[in-house]
């Protein structure tokens, strides 16, 4: 993708993320649209502290609670999908990202793999025991292959 149409795609995401916020009720602040637009240009899923040090060097007036409580709210209206990956802190990355995460617990490695690779697992569970599990929320821990030796 080029620059202006990965730039193109982050304006009409944070367009949709805006505008799903105001259909909620929510104000969308300065701030706000701040966080939202530093955590579209993330590189990769970030933790909160990651993105109050970005937030940070932007702008220094965002107090460290005025993010947080804006990622709780992103996360309750499902903007935002928040994600344990083992012993570390709790990283988000935007819902219409939708994935799932394998943590190797040698090396740290994470793989995103598509949801659909939980569907047939999902469908499973909830027919044999009458339960939904939420794979959004938890990574799966295991070893990745170059640990592994290469033979998994």
């Amino acid at each position: 993708m080029t620059d202006a149409r990965r730039v193109r795609s982050q304006h009409d995401r944070l367009d949709r993320i805006t505008a799903d916020l105001r259909r909620s009720g929510s104000r969308v602040t300065a701030s706000r649209r701040v966080i939202i637009e530093l955590l579209l240009a993330a590189p990769h899923h970030v933790t909160a502290d990651e993105l109050t040090v970005l937030v940070h060097r932007a702008h220094p007036e965002i107090a460290p609670s005025t993010i947080y409580r804006t990622m709780h709210t992103l996360d309750e209206l499902g903007i935002v999908t928040h994600v344990h990956m083992g012993h570390g802190p709790t990283v988000y990355h935007l819902a219409d990202e939708q994935h799932h995460h394998l943590v190797c617990r040698r090396c740290d490695q994470v793989t995103e793999v598509p949801g659909a690779h939980f569907e047939a697992l999902a469908g499973e569970l909830n027919r044999e025991y009458g339960f939904a599990i939420d794979p959004h929320h938890v990574a799966l821990s295991g070893i990745c292959a170059t640990c592994d030796g290469g033979s998994g």
